[in-house]
């Protein structure tokens, strides 16, 4: 009761495994909040700001936002969870607690203000898009609130239009779904390279994200493709060429994010590392340095 730590093994070696084994916890904990804060919050709020403010459709039903936190990021956040360290685990000091805090003004800023505003004008840009496709332009539901196809008119009547919102719903769904596939990727190493910590082989393997990502396939399909849940909870088939910009705009982030990772590693006193989302990488004293004395 009286000991911080107790050896089981008569090991002192251990001591280096049980803080790397804290460490590879810690970062884990705040790559989870980083992948789910995006879409589990941000990219959903925001329709109905939009709704409210601009009056126009709403882009996301309630029972779609429900989907997508309660199944299709829950089984990616999970995976994320079984990420292996990164190799600059045991280079970093040691925390200290009383300012190293799970959740912090920088791990916000990156979940918030770069991964979920490019996640939002993705949704919304498949959603603008299915819309302008079918001649109906922004301008037509724009500040029109309950007259949505009455002032001013479009080519379709109020009930064409009420499945059309379906179906425009069910588009910014998957697209958000897909965008999230992109920010795992990004997220589940927060300055190595993906290049160096891929998940299909090495060390940074992880098969899990696999069948995490099969399942949220399957459940956007069912969700939207059966024709139970079209009936009961308003949603539709999505056309595959309106989610089909957000593999741009996905591959744009990953992108992104890996030259936010190379000026962390090149030039870690530089602006990208102070207001990265990630550890300041120090190959000077580690853990090893300090129990090797």
């Amino acid at each position: 009761e009286a000991g911080d730590m107790i050896l089981l093994d008569n090991n002192f070696a251990s001591i280096i495994q049980a803080i790397e084994t804290g460490r590879l916890l810690s970062d884990n904990l705040k790559k989870v909040a980083v992948y789910l804060l995006p879409g589990g919050s941000w990219a959903q709020i925001w329709p109905l700001f939009f709704s409210l403010w601009f009056g126009m459709p709403l882009a996301l039903s309630a029972f779609l936002a429900i989907v997508f936190c309660m199944l299709n990021d829950v089984f990616l956040s999970l995976a994320m969870v079984t990420e292996s360290p990164e190799r600059d685990i045991m280079s970093r000091p040691p925390a200290i607690r009383s300012k190293d805090h799970l959740l912090n003004w920088k791990l916000l800023l990156h979940a918030y203000v770069f991964v979920g505003t490019i996640e939002c004008f993705t949704g919304f840009f498949c959603f603008w898009y299915y819309w302008s496709d079918h001649k109906v332009p922004l301008t037509s539901f724009m500040f029109t609130y309950e007259k949505f196809g009455v002032d001013p008119k479009t080519p379709y009547s109020l009930a064409q239009l009420t499945e059309m919102k379906y179906v425009a719903q069910s588009v910014y769904y998957c697209s958000v779904c897909l965008f999230q596939v992109f920010n795992y990727f990004a997220t589940r190493t927060r300055y190595t390279s993906i290049t160096e910590h891929n998940p299909f082989w090495g060390k940074g393997r992880n098969l899990y994200a696999f069948g995490a990502i099969l399942i949220s396939i399957i459940i956007q399909i069912i969700v939207t493709q059966v024709f139970w849940f079209n009936q009961v909870f308003h949603t539709a088939p999505v056309p595959v060429k309106y989610v089909l910009p957000t593999l741009g705009f996905g591959a744009l982030w990953l992108l992104i994010d890996e030259l936010r990772k190379w000026f962390v590693r090149n030039y870690p006193d530089g602006l990208t590392a102070k207001i990265a989302c990630s550890h300041t990488i120090n190959y000077g004293v580690g853990i090893n340095d300090e129990m090797a004395r």
